[in-house]
C-alpha cells in the first residue's frame, strides 16, 4: 500500500467557503483500499507553499492527487482572470520537492481533461468520480505497469459499501466550521435534466445514482459525534428528485432523532405543502434555487423544464414554512431580448422575501447544448479552446443596457446582488463582523431588520 498526499487547490470563497468534499470522498476511497492518506487544503494556510513543502518532506508521499473544483469564477464582469494559475503553481512547487506522480481530477478537470492536463503539467488525470479509479491507477503504477495519462471514470459503488463517504480531517473541519459553519455531504449523483449550459449530466451521469439511506445517516451521525457538527449542506445537483428519495431520506433523518440543520440545492418543481413540512421538520433552514431565467420564454430556451409560476409557487412554499431562499438568475442567455429582460426583472420583484443573485452572460463549456448554439451563432468556432472563458450573450439583447437595468434594480433592492463583485464585498464585510454560514440568509435578517426600523421612522 502507498502513501498518498491529496491536495485541494480551490481558493474561491464566494458566496462562502466550501469544504473540499471531492478530495475527502476520494481520500475515503483510498483509505478504504488500505492506502495511507494525508489531506492538504490550499485555503487553510497563510503560507501554503511553505506548508506544502513541509508536508511533502515530512509525509514523503509516493503519489500526489490534485483536486480541481473550479476553472474560473464564471463571471463575465470579473475582468482579467488567470485561468488555473494556482494549479500550475502548485504542481511547480510539488515538482521542486519530489518527482512522484501527480494525478489530477475533480469536477473542473473532468470538463476539459486533455486541455487542463497539458496546461497544468500534471502526470495523470481522472475523469469523473475517482474513489475507485484513483486506487486502481495507483496499483497499476505500483506494479510498474503503464497506464493512459487520462483515465475515463464513472460512478462505481466502491469497496464494502463505503463509496461516497468522506474522510473528514479535524484541521479542515475546524477551519470550515469557523468560516462557513457547515460541512458538505452528497446524497446522490447525476442529473436527468437538460439545462442548456450545464455539465452535471456529463460529469455525473444522466440519471440519479442514490447512496444508501443508512450510509448517509451514518455520515451525519459521525460528523456530529466526532466533530460536534450539526450543520450541513447537501451538494446534490438537485436535492428534490422526482423518485421521492429525498423525502424518504428526510423522514429517516427525523426518525433517527438526529437534530441537525441543513441546506441544499433545489429545483422549483414537485414540492408541495406536505413535502415542505417534512423538509422543515428534518432541519431544512435554507434553499438555493437554480431558477436561472426570469420569464417563461428564456426558461424554455434554457431547457429548464419549468415556468416562472413554478418558481413563484416554490417561493411561496418556502415563505410559508419560514425557510430562507436564494434564487440564482442568468440574464443574456438564449432567447433573451430587451423585452424579456424587463419582464424578468418584473417577475423577480415578486420574490420579495428571497435573496437574488444575478449573473450576466453564460460561461460556455464543451459538451453542452449551449456550446452547439454558440458555434451555430458564430460566438466561437469548433476549434476554439475554452480554458479561457467565453461567454454567450443572446444576439437579440443590448448587453450594456441590460447590465445597466439590472444595476438600477439592485440599487432599489438590497436583496438583489449584482454585479457579483458587490456580493463579495458584502460577504467580506459580514465576515469582518463575525458572521458565518451561508451568509445570504443572514443578509435576509439584516435587511428585514433595517426595513422594520425604516418603517418605524
Amino acid at each position: 500500500m502507498s502513501k498518498v498526499l491529496m491536495i485541494s487547490s480551490n481558493t474561491f470563497s464566494y458566496p462562502y467557503p466550501v469544504y473540499p468534499l471531492g478530495m475527502a470522498v476520494v481520500s475515503g476511497g483510498l483509505s478504504g483500499r488500505g492506502h495511507s492518506v494525508c489531506q492538504f487544503d490550499y485555503s487553510v494556510h497563510e503560507n501554503p507553499d511553505d506548508k506544502l513543502k513541509q508536508v511533502i518532506k515530512e509525509f514523503s508521499p509516493e503519489f500526489i492527487g490534485l483536486s480541481i473544483r473550479n476553472i474560473d469564477e464564471v463571471d463575465s464582469l470579473a475582468g482579467d482572470l488567470k485561468v488555473l494559475n494556482i494549479e500550475r503553481h502548485i504542481i511547480k512547487v510539488i515538482k521542486g520537492e519530489t518527482g512522484v506522480p501527480v494525478i489530477s481530477g475533480g469536477s473542473a478537470f473532468s470538463i476539459m481533461p486533455e486541455e487542463i492536463l497539458s496546461h497544468i503539467k500534471s502526470d495523470y488525470g481522472i475523469v469523473g468520480s475517482g474513489e475507485q479509479q484513483f486506487a486502481d491507477l495507483i496499483e497499476i503504477l505500483e506494479k510498474g505497469d503503464s497506464s493512459p495519462q487520462i483515465i475515463k471514470g464513472c460512478l462505481i459503488e466502491g469497496q464494502n459499501g463505503q463509496s461516497g463517504s468522506p474522510l473528514w480531517g479535524k484541521e479542515l473541519v475546524d477551519f470550515y466550521m469557523g468560516k462557513s459553519g457547515m460541512l458538505n455531504l452528497q446524497t446522490k449523483r447525476g442529473c436527468p435534466y437538460n439545462c442548456s449550459y450545464c455539465v452535471y449530466p456529463a460529469l455525473e451521469g444522466k440519471r440519479f445514482k442514490y447512496r444508501d439511506h443508512d450510509e448517509i445517516i451514518d455520515d451525519l451521525e459521525r460528523a456530529k459525534r466526532v466533530y460536534n457538527v450539526d450543520s450541513f449542506f447537501f451538494t446534490d445537483s438537485v436535492f428534490n428528485d422526482p423518485d421521492g428519495f429525498y423525502i424518504e431520506l428526510t423522514e429517516k433523518i427525523i426518525s433517527s432523532g438526529l437534530k441537525i440543520r441543513w441546506a441544499g440545492y433545489f429545483r422549483p418543481k414537485g414540492v408541495g405543502e406536505r413535502e415542505f413540512k417534512i423538509l422543515k421538520q428534518s432541519g431544512l433552514y435554507a434553499v438555493e434555487i437554480g431558477s436561472d431565467a426570469g420569464c417563461d420564454e428564456t426558461l424554455r430556451c434554457m431547457g429548464k423544464g419549468f415556468t416562472f409560476s413554478d418558481v413563484f409557487d416554490f417561493y411561496n412554499g418556502c415563505t410559508k414554512e419560514g425557510i430562507a431562499s436564494a434564487y440564482f438568475f442568468i440574464f443574456g442567455g438564449p432567447g433573451e431580448t430587451d423585452a424579456t429582460v424587463k419582464e424578468g426583472l418584473a417577475n423577480i420583484r415578486r420574490l420579495e422575501e428571497g435573496v437574488i443573485f444575478i449573473y450576466s452572460g453564460i460561461r460556455v463549456l464543451p459538451g453542452t447544448s449551449l456550446y452547439k448554439v454558440a458555434i451555430q451563432e458564430g460566438v466561437l468556432s469548433a476549434d476554439d479552446k475554452l480554458l479561457e472563458p467565453v461567454y454567450y450573450f443572446s444576439p437579440e439583447v443590448n448587453i450594456d443596457e441590460m447590465n445597466m437595468l439590472i444595476e438600477q434594480e439592485a440599487k432599489n433592492n438590497r436583496r438583489l446582488i449584482f454585479p457579483p463583485e458587490k456580493g463579495k464585498l458584502m460577504i467580506d464585510a459580514m465576515h469582518a463582523f463575525g458572521y458565518r454560514g451561508l451568509l445570504w440568509d443572514e443578509l435576509l435578517k439584516v435587511t428585514r431588520k433595517s426595513e422594520r426600523h425604516r418603517k418605524r421612522r
